[in-house]
């Protein structure tokens, strides 16, 4: 059973209305009340208006015509999204009316892309437990609300990797920033004080509190378990009231009747994840059938395919708060899965080796695969800590190539990892130099060409004169011989320069057109390597 089956019946228009709120959705037309069942989202595709899924909640950028709602009644979908100000209400409220599809007004503040991250999420976690006792039929979104109405402050669910799997809605409650953006980011963001916060509180078996910062509000918080094994947390942000003087023991009774939907949340989603990395690594390798393996993405024979890598720089590794980086990438995989899946783009997206990988069926210079990397990288950026870089191959024809695509994605993001002025995302076919580079670092390693002549002789001058003749050249030749520019990166005035280059003259040859190319290739490297110039 797959994540999103275990939640497929549970899921109403109402759901999703009070999950997220009015600053994120609200209702303008419900002509079949709130109890209509909510599929799953898409974003509209004008070229291609097939929402594939009954009861779909089907996103429409732009200014769309109310004659669209007939179009949402012959598929099945559900609702229709909009801007808010992007149609004429009256005419879409008589469409609703004449059709029974809801028209649902989304803020601007809110990316498409991201809400439909938070539809699919709300779909994924909002499955109710199969089980006798009543302490546990109740979903992870309603237990949140009632530990909110109980203690008197608003509340978050997480799992262990700091995902946020369900928060209280009810209205009036007072927030800070680090909810919001947790809930927005389906994820806690990266703080100084939250390692050692959340160890506190794994640690012990009752409720903990949190101090208050100066830009946010303290917190109880108290560990899930299941059989002594900690499964999650739940969070109560105090506000200006004081939260309830039982606040603790309803937190404890709430990490009991937790435990059994994170249990089955944990399994779900673990299994399902593994398999989807399995099927990844094999269409990765090149092992078994790739067109059967593909088909179960969606992926055909004859469209264009890409693979993209999205891996973290060594030097920023392990992860910030404890999180390890088999979690971080499978994370981030999620993220490239759910992203491209916004935009109805055919993949197979996961973990794999340690890093974040997707096989996508469109091609590797499209704006829209740009959009969706750079966002991925970002959120990456702003939930497990900085360093994300992505690797994008050439595009395929087909299905025919996988692992070497691969590799060319995997060497784009060494490109874009090991050399400044790369950006953060990497296309294969644009790094013709820079992978050329990689290739000549790669070959030569360690050997004592790389810092042999003419390196040497000015490195030796530099260590027992005190100049800074490595640095001066490295500029010069960077800014490709003009003297004007160079100088204003050394913060030296032209003339200045211009000396230092004579002197420079009279311990090597830099008029020796060689000299200068291997000079200039010596000194890119050590940057590869990472060696201050």
């Amino acid at each position: 059973m797959t994540v999103e089956h275990a939640a497929e019946s549970s899921t109403t228009l109402g759901t999703l209305l009070d999950t997220l709120g009015s600053t994120v959705l609200r209702a303008l037309a419900l002509p079949k009340g709130r109890d209509r069942s909510a599929g799953h989202p898409l974003i509209l595709d004008p070229d291609s208006t097939d929402p594939h899924a009954g009861d779909a909640i089907v996103l429409a950028p732009g200014r769309p015509s109310a004659e669209l709602m007939d179009w949402a009644a012959e598929t099945g979908a559900a609702a229709l999204v909009v801007r808010t100000g992007a149609i004429d209400a009256s005419a879409w409220g008589e469409a609703a009316r004449r059709t029974g599809v809801a028209v649902l007004e989304s803020s601007p503040d809110v990316t498409w892309g991201r809400l439909y991250t938070l539809v699919d999420a709300i779909k994924t976690m909002s499955g109710p437990v199969s089980d006798s006792d009543s302490r546990h039929s109740t979903d992870l979104f309603r237990l949140a609300n009632d530990i909110a109405l109980r203690t008197g402050g608003a509340v978050t669910i997480e799992d262990l990797a700091m995902r946020v799997l369900a928060y209280s809605t009810i209205p009036g409650q007072e927030v800070d920033g680090l909810r919001r953006d947790g809930i927005l980011g389906r994820r806690v963001p990266d703080h100084p004080s939250n390692a050692e916060e959340y160890a506190a509180v794994l640690r012990s078996m009752t409720a903990v509190r949190s101090l208050p910062t100066e830009e946010d509000l303290p917190r109880l918080a108290i560990a899930v378990r299941d059989r002594g094994e900690a499964l999650g947390t739940i969070w109560v942000l105090e506000g200006s009231t004081p939260l309830s003087a039982d606040a603790g023991e309803v937190l404890a009774e709430a990490a009991q009747r937790a435990a059994a939907q994170l249990a089955r949340f944990n399994l779900v989603a673990d299994a399902d994840r593994r398999q989807r990395s399995e099927r990844l690594g094999w269409l990765i390798r090149g092992s078994g059938a790739t067109a059967s393996i593909a088909g179960h993405f969606g992926l055909e024979p004859s469209s264009p395919t890409t693979v993209i890598v999205v891996d973290r720089i060594a030097e920023h590794r392990p992860t910030r708060r404890g999180v390890s980086m088999h979690t971080a990438a499978s994370y981030v995989g999620d993220l490239l899965r759910t992203g491209l899946s916004a935009y109805r783009i055919p993949a197979a997206a996961g973990a794999f080796d340690g890093r974040a990988m997707a096989v996508a069926g469109t091609s590797a210079d499209t704006a829209v695969l740009q959009s969706i990397i750079a966002t991925v990288i970002a959120r990456a950026n702003e939930s497990i800590g900085s360093g994300w870089r992505a690797g994008v191959s050439a595009t395929l024809p087909g299905l025919t190539g996988i692992p070497s695509a691969a590799a060319q994605a995997a060497q784009a993001w060494r490109v874009v990892a090991h050399m400044p002025g790369h950006g953060e995302i990497g296309l294969h076919e644009r790094l013709g130099p820079g992978l050329l580079l990689m290739e000549i670092h790669s070959s030569l390693g360690q050997s004592e060409l790389v810092s042999g002549e003419p390196l040497r002789t000015l490195l030796a001058h530099d260590a027992a004169n005190g100049t800074d003749y490595v640095k001066s050249l490295s500029r010069w030749i960077g800014a490709n011989h003009d003297v004007a520019r160079a100088a204003e990166l050394l913060m030296l005035h032209p003339n200045t320069l211009r000396h230092r280059l004579r002197r420079i003259a009279e311990v090597i040859d830099i008029d020796d057109a060689d000299l200068r190319l291997v000079l200039a290739l010596q000194l890119r490297l050590r940057e590869i390597d990472g060696a201050a110039i």
